[in-house]
């Protein structure tokens, strides 16, 4: 009896160790070009923001082999055909994607000693903190922080004058522990006295790169001379992560066919649905197209269609600081304008009211057009993964029942609209407006934008077969719901009569376009008042 052939999994999912992928013989997407590029340009020091489990964590390990000498893992790579010199640097590397710094700030101090202490181990250093004179009471953050950075000085300069060799300095997800961070002011002085050292040592350092998801403001290390240059907006590294349209085909064709076959589709439909969900996040309007790796392995490997970016992609601080803020989610209705420029030099400020760039540093947004006169980007969702992720976060940071329960529910609204019951739909209107949290002193204008986000929000997330204000001859109605046997014309009044809403769909003739349609459409005009901040009337006709 013969032994049945094993097929082992070589999907790169939750791989970050460049080595272990290796030598494991997973799919790896040769990215070595740009890790040559990198270290042999004239510039010391880099930072590359990109969206969360973009595969920045890998391209770190990457460069970190590299100058570990591993050359026996580029085996076969495209490093290989330029690289003849192998060089075992003196290596300092930070991991920060790990950690829960909403803990305090001693867990980055913590995170920082052991890097210094694997360095010291690492390189046959010890460090003496005697020769810092330290101030009477002095505060316990300020003293422990000078401590760090003198010691990461005086390293990097035992370490050179040891060796005679340089150390490259690669930080990842530099940015986390401010983005979780309880104790902002107190972490950005760790940062800006600890990365000082990237200007105070930079003799010492043969090469730096850093990896976020934004810059944050007041920090050493994007402030002042000798900043990393940052390679965000470059066209020549747009691909650097992220699978491009070749490298999908280059690396993955057997598994798209079987991805095709198991759904029941042709080769191209299987690649024109991939793009759907995963595709077409651009990092220069010169750069080239690339898909979010992770949620595209995650369905090639299952054969399945899902939004993994809800699971993986979505910080729940950014829910929460555009919850309270003064967002308009409505402004992304459709694709919204941003300064080329603003966009580039853009560095996260808790008191920015302006969202939409850090809404493309975190992957929700891209670049869809360029406006080269007026240097303007037009930004948008980059697919309909994204998108969805974002209202479903949003829908779940914004409705909270007690118990942290979701007073949002998508399969109790769409069985609803499949059944025709209409009261149902509005009554699951009202709970949702009565767990927002109105303060007493807001405007009507601010409740009115409220409303607006409520039922934009639902409407959005409840699928495809929903139109938000869709065009008409006429004019145009708040929402239409489409399904198999239904269609609801949706029209909504701030402090007017329901009466009043329902007129607007007949005298627009909003109904006009699905006389044809064999399903059973309702005209329902809904009327909501500012005063008691809830929906007050409605009227239904059936068409």
């Amino acid at each position: 009896m013969e032994t049945p052939e094993i097929k082992l999994d070589r999907f790169p999912l939750g791989i970050q160790s460049f080595e272990y992928l290796r030598k494991q013989g997973s799919i790896y997407v040769d990215k070595t070009d740009y890790v040559y590029r990198l270290v042999k340009s004239d510039i010391k020091s880099y930072f590359l923001a990109r969206p969360r489990r973009f595969g920045k964590s890998l391209m770190c390990n990457t460069l970190r082999a590299y100058f570990e000498g591993k050359k026996e893992l580029f085996e076969g790579l495209k490093v290989m055909r330029w690289e003849k010199d192998w060089v075992k640097y003196p290596l300092f590397y930070l991991d920060f994607v790990d950690g829960s710094y909403a803990l305090g700030s001693t867990v980055l101090l913590s995170k920082i000693k052991v890097a210094l202490m694997d360095f010291e181990k690492e390189n046959g250093i010890q460090f003496d903190e005697k020769s810092i004179e330290f101030q009477e009471n002095e505060d316990p953050f300020t003293k422990e922080n000078r401590i760090l950075s003198f010691r990461f000085e005086s390293d990097l300069k035992a370490v050179y004058e040891k060796t005679g060799l340089a150390t490259a300095i690669i930080v990842d997800e530099y940015d986390n522990p401010l983005i979780n961070s309880v104790n902002i002011d107190i972490d950005k002085d760790i940062y800006r006295g600890f990365f000082s050292v990237l200007k105070s040592a930079d003799k010492f350092i043969r090469f730096a790169f850093l990896t976020g998801v934004t810059k944050f403001a007041k920090t050493t290390i994007f402030s002042g001379n000798n900043q990393p240059v940052d390679i965000s907006l470059d066209p020549d590294y747009s691909a650097i992560c992220g699978i491009t349209h070749q490298e999908l085909l280059d690396y993955f064709k057997n598994e798209i066919q079987t991805f095709a076959g198991s759904n029941d589709i042709t080769f191209d439909e299987a690649m024109s649905q991939l793009k759907k969900w995963y595709d077409c996040y651009l990092f220069h309007e010169k750069g080239i197209k690339v898909f979010n790796p992770v949620s595209l392995f995650t369905a090639l490997k299952s054969k399945d269609l899902q939004n993994y970016w809800y699971g993986t992609g979505t910080p729940t601080v950014l829910m929460k600081r555009i919850k309270n803020s003064d967002f308009d989610i409505m402004t992304l209705k459709s694709d919204v304008e941003f300064s080329k420029d603003e966009l580039k030099d853009y560095k996260d400020d808790e008191f920015k009211k302006d969202l939409v760039p850090l809404l493309y540093y975190s992957g929700y947004l891209t670049i869809k057009e360029y406006i080269k006169e007026e240097r303007l980007y037009i930004l948008g969702f980059p697919n309909y993964e994204v998108e969805m992720s974002f209202f479903n976060s949003l829908a779940k940071e914004f409705y909270q029942l007690p118990n942290n329960q979701s007073g949002f529910n998508y399969a109790d609204f769409m069985g609803d609209f499949r059944r025709g019951n209409i009261e149902n739909v509005i009554e699951r209107l009202k709970a949702l407006f009565c767990t927002l949290p109105y303060a007493n002193d807001k405007s009507a204008k601010l409740i009115e934008r409220d409303f607006q986000n409520v039922i934009y929000l639902v409407f959005t997330i409840l699928g495809e077969y929903i139109i938000a204000e869709p065009h008409f001859s006429k004019g145009r109605a708040d929402a239409i719901l489409i399904n198999r046997n239904f269609v609801y014309i949706f029209e909504f009044k701030i402090d007017q009569d329901a009466q009043t809403a329902l007129n607007q769909v007949d005298v627009k003739n909003y109904a006009g376009r699905f006389k044809m349609d064999n399903r059973k459409v309702f005209k329902i005009g809904v009327s909501f008042s500012s005063e008691e901040k809830n929906i007050v009337d409605y009227v239904v006709v059936e068409e």
